[in-house]
Formats: structure tokens, sequence, C-alpha cells
């Protein structure tokens, strides 16, 4: 017996390479913002009056929240759709970085912290499944090349952002 099955693919209306541009720069800030803070952390510290152990708490409680949130993201997909999962993970991710720098006090930066962290752990696993989505099977390895370029160079990149905003812009 021979299986006749065909996969119906969704072809976008446009080119995916111009998608690409804004997915891969979300990727690139959440990867960015796990590692800006570290430089600053000692800043931090004495702006805020905390010891440099609690400040550690700063850039752990980005890390929790996005391997929190990741296990739940395929359900959150299922009830509230890929798309406005990824539009509201996007503003949430926004919004709690500008708590961050908002922030005045101990409790505020680590739960602005985790907010972020909360938004930001869903772009990753959502850029990747919405540019598998989008580019044909056989330019796979391009786009990841991409993606996995931009998540590579932010963690280079961000302790020297980090430390050029911390000595010019205090």
């Amino acid at each position: 017996m021979e299986n006749n099955i065909t996969e119906e693919r969704h072809e976008p209306s446009i080119n995916p390479w111009l998608v690409t541009i804004p997915l891969v720069t979300a990727a690139f800030l959440f990867a960015l913002n796990e590692t800006i803070a570290n430089v600053a952390l000692p800043y931090i510290a004495g702006t805020i009056s905390i010891s440099r152990n609690e400040s550690t708490w700063i850039v752990t409680s980005y890390l929790v929240a996005s391997s929190i949130i990741i296990p739940a993201i395929g359900y959150l997909c299922k009830v509230f759709g890929r798309k406005k999962y990824f539009i509201f993970s996007i503003v949430l991710f926004t919004v709690a970085s500008l708590l961050c720098g908002l922030s005045r006090s101990m409790p505020m930066i680590v739960v602005s912290r985790f907010l972020q962290g909360i938004g930001g752990g869903a772009i990753l696993p959502l850029v990747q499944a919405i540019m598998m989505e989008i580019f044909p099977q056989k330019e796979w390895g391009k786009a990841m090349s991409l993606y996995g370029f931009a998540f590579v160079i932010a963690p280079i990149v961000g302790p020297v952002i980090g430390g050029w905003l911390t000595e010019n812009w205090s």
C-alpha cells in the first residue's frame, strides 16, 4: 500500500529573509541581555546599596525566569497562537527592559529582570519555529546559521556594551 500524502506548506507572501531581520534581532537582544548586566553588577550594587553577592540575583532572576518559561511555550502557543504569543513576549520583554532601567531598588530590579526573562525566554524557541515555518526546507541551514551567528555574537558583545554603558552613562 502506497501513501500519497503530500504535506501542504504555507508559502509566505513576502521574502522570508525580510521577516528574518526582526526575528534575528529579537534573538540577538535576548542573548545580549543575558550578559550585558554582568559587568555592571558592582556599580548597580553600589548604587542601590546592596552587597555584590546580593547583586547576582539580578542576573540569576533573568536566567531562572527564561528557564521556567521554555517548557510552557508549546502549550502557550496552542492556547494563544504563535504570532500573538510572540508579540506578547516581545512587548513584555521591552516593557520589563524599561522597568529595569527605571529601577531604584533591589526588589524592583529583580522583579523587572524576572519579567524580562519570562518575555525573553519565549523568544528563542519561537524565532526558531517561525524561521523553520517560513523557509523552505532546503534553506533551513542558511536561516539557522544566521540565527546561530546572532546568538553566538550577542554574549560576546554584551559585556563590551555593558562596560561601555556603565563607564560612560553610569
